[in-house]
């Protein structure tokens, strides 16, 4: 009977642990989120213009949630459910953070998609190989 008592109790142990565990699932969940929105944000392309008062907006959403969680989970003791709280809402305040920052800005900073070739380039092209071709010196023995 002792036996089947120590057998409980470690099973009981064991069930205690599955609580923290599916918080690092959640945890873990959520920085996978936040990563794939900030992939999606940085690769979007289109849309309106965020103004300068938006794109601060998100500057404040990158740096303030976030790591105000972070701050109060290492130097306040909260408990789990508001602690786990915070963290959540700091991740999604980041997420919505860097979609307005990384979002369309009003001066476009990316390169232009290459323009045509102007209609003079082919004969400039044809020209300058053949201007190559005579002027590229010919073998000839040094003696």
């Amino acid at each position: 009977m002792a036996r089947s008592g120590a057998s409980l109790s470690v099973e009981h142990d064991e069930i205690q642990s599955l609580g923290p565990m599916r918080v690092v699932l959640l945890d873990a969940a959520a920085g996978g989120f936040l990563l794939a929105a900030i992939a999606v944000a940085a690769q979007r392309r289109g849309g309106r213009a965020c103004s300068r008062r938006v794109r601060a907006l998100g500057w404040a959403l990158v740096a303030v949630p976030l790591p105000l969680a972070v701050m109060l989970r290492l130097f306040l003791p909260l408990p789990a459910s508001l602690d786990q709280a915070a963290f959540l809402a700091g991740v999604g305040a980041f997420a919505v953070g860097a979609a307005l920052v990384l979002g369309r800005e009003e001066d476009d900073w990316r390169e232009p998609a290459e323009a045509p070739s102007p209609p003079w380039w082919p004969a400039f092209e044809r020209d300058l190989r053949h201007y190559e071709r005579e002027r590229s010196p010919r073998e000839t023995v040094a003696r």
